[in-house]
């Protein structure tokens, strides 16, 4: 058994990690951490988890666990994360603070980064395209719901190098935002539906532009750190009054001539083996995936404007969050990837 600690577990991601973690056959949860919480029963924050655990101290997580989640707003983690690794820890961390070089980081963030030499030794955590390299590693940097979805779209138009550039226009539930996140009231939300940081200002915007260029400059397998190619997306979000869920809508700029059974081919041969990726006959709809950690995806030829367009679904809590989190510890400890991990979602 790994004892496993997560800090930050009053938020969502926080949440969605206790509930998936206490079904986890080889983890001990040891502690859980929470300012606002602090002292106070698990039921203060999650009154639909069965349990008599207490949120405890940092210093209490960080003492017991032998893996620490980080599930914190960007910024703290680059503090926390080095003590833990070097009080031997190994650590998963939910927010951006890991994801990009420092530079790149500090100039979408607008955040100093404290702790820039790490980011060469975080691995991305996103298995489909590093599995191998998370195997054995110390820190990994979870990527979240909007850049999962839109990569795993693109990723094999990208890594047989007919990838130029994409619109994407992105649908996300009202959990996204966070437990605290500004706009979220119901009174503002409900009958809404509003598009955000528009203008190629959104900061997950570098972030699927390396990862889509790394396929195309290495193809498969793809490193971490390795060379990228030239990728250019418009990304364009909206806030759609649901409580979970992201569906990515991507008209694709592609090279070379396609046609549909050219593009289904290429979509079951790239994710023949993945066992979260399902590339599907019908259009994906959110609530398919509605509590899994599936990704469901579409390509589709439109033969009037010969354009490639591509559709992906996922719960943005599981497999755009804490899902993939427990995914990628899975496949730290050497564990069975799946571990955990529901493939079926909840209808309706």
């Amino acid at each position: 058994m790994v004892r496993v600690g997560i800090i930050g577990a009053s938020g969502y991601g926080g949440g969605e990690l206790i509930r998936l973690l206490k079904a986890h056959p080889g983890v001990e949860l040891v502690g859980f951490s929470s300012r606002k919480h602090e002292g106070k029963p698990l039921s203060s924050a999650w009154p639909q988890l069965w349990d008599e655990g207490l949120f405890a101290t940092l210093e209490d997580v960080l003492e017991r666990a032998e893996v620490v989640f980080l599930a914190l707003p960007n910024g703290l983690a680059m503090e926390l994360a080095p003590r833990a690794l070097k009080e031997g820890k190994r650590v998963i961390d939910l927010s951006g603070d890991f994801r990009l070089p420092p530079e790149v980081y500090e100039s979408w963030y607008e955040i100093p980064h404290k702790s820039p030499g790490l980011y060469r030794e975080a691995v991305y955590g996103l298995p489909e395209l590093h599995r191998e390299e998370l195997g054995g590693a110390r820190l990994v940097a979870n990527p979240g719901c909007y850049v999962t979805a839109t990569t795993l779209a693109l990723a094999p138009l990208a890594a047989e190098g007919a990838l130029r550039g994409a619109f994407v226009v992105g649908l996300s539930g009202v959990s996204g935002a966070g437990r605290e996140g500004e706009g979220t009231f119901f009174a503002e939300v409900n009958e809404n539906l509003k598009p955000y940081k528009v203008g190629g200002v959104h900061r997950h915007i570098p972030e699927m532009e390396r990862n889509l260029g790394r396929l195309l400059a290495q193809g498969r397998p793809v490193r971490t750190h390795g060379p990228l190619g030239e990728v250019r997306l418009s990304f364009v979000p909206h806030l759609v009054p649901m409580t979970r869920g992201i569906l990515v809508t991507v008209e694709a700029e592609v090279e070379g001539n396609w046609n549909q059974k050219a593009l289904d081919e290429l979509y079951q041969d790239f994710y023949a083996q993945e066992p979260f990726v399902r590339i599907t006959e019908a259009l994906p709809e959110t609530k398919g995936t509605y509590a899994s950690n599936r990704v469901d995806v579409k390509p589709l030829y439109e033969a009037r404007t010969g354009r490639v367009m591509v559709f992906a679904a996922l719960d943005n809590l599981v497999k755009g969050m804490a899902g993939q989190a427990v995914q990628n510890l899975n496949l730290m400890l050497g564990l069975p990837e799946e571990t955990a991990l529901p493939r079926e979602g909840l209808w309706p």
